[in-house]
This record gives C-alpha cells, sequence and structure tokens, in this order.
C-alpha cells in the first residue's frame, strides 16, 4: 500500500535531466506479480473502464521526436496546473481543485497523453519509496528507447534510472489490472545535491 505520498517542491534537476537521453534509455527489470495498491483498486472501482485491457500489442511504443515532444509537454502542463499538497486520504484520482499529491500528478499525466493519441499498454503506473523513505506514485512511459518518467518532483521527463528511488512495482504492458514487482535496482547516478527533500504544503 502506498501510505504516503512525496508531494513537490519543484527543483531545477539541471544536471539530472541534461543527463537522460531520448533515445538510449534502459527497461525496468520486472518479477512476480505483485499485489496491485489499494489506492489503484479504489480508482479501478470509480472508473473501471479505465482499468479494463485495452485491445492492441502491449509491445514498446516507438519513441518517435513527435512522441519525445508529447511527452515533455505533458509533463510540463500538468505539472504546471496541479499545486502540490497533501492528500490525507491518499485516494487516487484526478485533480478536481488544481491541487493534488503525486497519485493525482502521474494520473492526470496517463489522461493526458492517452487523449494525445498514446496506447494505454506503454502507460504504466509506478510505485516507488523516494530517498526520504516516502511512498510515491509516478508514470512509467515504456517505449523503444526504454522506460521514461514522468515524476511532479522533477521538471524534466527521465530515464527511470536516475531517480534516487527504490522502485517496488510497475504495472503490466498486458493489462493495467496485473501489476509486478521491480527487481534490478538502478545505480543511481545523478548528483544527490539536485534533490529537494520531499515536501508537503
Amino acid at each position: 500500500m502506498l501510505r504516503a505520498c512525496a508531494v513537490l517542491l519543484f527543483c531545477s534537476f539541471a544536471a539530472l535531466a541534461g543527463a537522460a537521453p531520448a533515445s538510449a534509455g534502459t527497461w525496468m527489470t520486472t518479477g512476480q506479480p505483485a499485489i496491485p495498491p489499494a489506492g489503484f483498486l479504489g480508482f479501478c472501482i470509480k472508473h473501471l473502464p479505465e482499468c479494463r485491457t485495452p485491445p492492441g500489442s502491449a509491445e514498446p511504443v516507438e519513441l518517435t521526436d513527435e512522441r519525445r515532444h508529447d511527452l515533455d509537454v505533458v509533463q510540463a502542463d500538468v505539472n504546471g496546473a496541479i499545486t502540490p499538497r497533501e492528500d490525507p486520504t491518499h485516494a487516487w484520482d484526478y485533480a478536481t481543485n488544481g491541487y493534488g499529491d503525486c497519485n493525482k500528478y502521474a494520473l492526470g499525466k496517463r489522461r493526458e497523453l492517452i487523449e494525445h493519441g498514446w496506447p494505454r499498454q506503454a502507460l504504466l503506473l509506478a510505485t516507488a519509496t523516494t530517498e526520504r523513505g516516502e511512498g510515491h506514485l509516478v508514470l512509467v512511459v515504456h517505449t523503444t528507447g526504454g522506460d521514461f518518467v514522468l515524476d511532479n518532483r522533477v521538471s524534466r521527463v527521465v530515464d527511470w534510472t536516475y531517480l534516487p528511488y527504490h522502485w517496488i512495482s510497475v504495472q503490466s504492458p498486458s493489462s493495467p489490472v496485473k501489476w509486478l514487482s521491480v527487481l534490478a535496482q538502478p545505480i543511481n547516478t545523478a548528483d544527490a545535491g539536485h534533490y529537494a527533500p520531499a515536501t508537503t504544503r
């Protein structure tokens, strides 16, 4: 269960963002099935059509220049549209009043990319704990160039290996209701000095 949610104080992450290539990333290594987070189950009860397995391939989406632009635009738009605020209920849902925690950022970015024509199978929610041990949810985009993260704590789209997180589980591309444990943890190459502590307001 994601008991807490890291909420952003937007950081510059200049060195980090510059280190994340657009076409030379890696994929998360996954293993055994994982129990879906309780928040996700609550989201599915409220938004059942979004949790059904869509038709189509579970292969990673081709990372074209246009699609990379989509990621950058959605990352900036959603990060700018939501003001970070901790939700004591930690309910997974869309932001309705301009405020939200990591769950609302991740779900909002997923919805925006779907509206841009992205296949649902490539848009995967993932749970992690931050460098301060706080529960966190992000959107992972599964592409031919690697797995990229749209994170409310970072201004830019980054390769998943550049974040100082302990990854717990991620949705399976084959079905949104199937979650998988994340096996290999990246050796973080980012400068920890570019990370601000997860804060709430």
